[in-house]
């Protein structure tokens, strides 16, 4: 079973570059700091490679009522996996937010760090965990600079995927990200996913996202800040 296993190891190491996308487009019921629903568009591409792999994806998300903006954020992420087939393999991301609703003129985060491959079967399944430090340089709304524009996390990254029938797969990743020198001050993301393909290339997805700052954003101009964001997702999603 062990000469299988490394055999089977050996043999996804060995895949040929694949170059993949996708694009998506949705509705999202939200709670929290934004209570409407939203209209969110989705895009990304990615390189499946056994030396060097990445990951590029970006999200636009916009709500109008009454002809007045309710929401209107932009985030985008690349990440770098080195060896990702591997028990152990090196990795580096960036991560960008811009929203001025959750009291972002910007969030910058620059992260580093190992992932653990706990188990996989090509697939069928694949559970890992990770360990990063991250850079985080952030410009908020408020003008008074009352809190750290700057600070240095940890980051622990549970991710599970999880091929269910003949068609569905369900994808976790949770994320608990303490400031290095204040546990206190600590932001948590959930992020759950049910992909069901409809034909070939078209994909029905839910998404249910959860966000937690243990820390919020001055007030600025009588608008308050919620610590947690909860969103749900319907969209379309075409892998190309």
């Amino acid at each position: 079973a062990e000469e299988a296993k490394k055999k089977e190891n050996a043999n996804a190491e060995k895949k040929e570059k694949k170059i993949s996308g996708f694009l998506s487009a949705g509705g999202t019921l939200s709670s929290g700091n934004i209570d409407k629903t939203d209209i969110k568009a989705t895009g990304g591409v990615a390189t499946d490679d056994s030396i060097v792999s990445f990951e590029l994806s970006g999200k636009y998300v916009f709500a109008e009522s009454d002809h007045k903006t309710k929401n209107n954020g932009i985030e985008s992420s690349l990440k770098l996996d080195f060896i990702q087939y591997r028990k152990w393999s090196p990795l580096l991301a960036c991560e960008y937010i811009h929203n001025t609703y959750k009291g972002y003129n910007f969030r910058l985060d620059a992260v580093a760090g190992v992932k653990c491959n706990i188990y996989s079967k090509p697939k069928v399944n694949a559970y890992s965990i990770s360990l990063a430090g991250i850079y985080d340089v952030v410009d908020y709304t408020d003008d008074k600079k009352t809190l750290d524009d700057r600070a240095f996390r940890l980051s622990l990254r549970p991710k599970m995927k999880q091929k269910i029938g003949e068609s569905v797969h369900l994808i976790e990743k949770i994320f608990y990200q303490p400031k290095i020198n204040d546990f206190n001050d600590y932001l948590i993301k959930n992020e759950t996913e049910l992909e069901c393909k409809i034909v070939s290339i078209l994909y029905l997805s839910i998404i249910y996202e959860f966000d937690y700052r243990s820390v919020l954003p001055p007030i600025r101009e009588d608008v308050t800040y919620e610590h947690s964001d909860n969103s749900l997702e319907f969209s379309l999603k075409l892998k190309l």
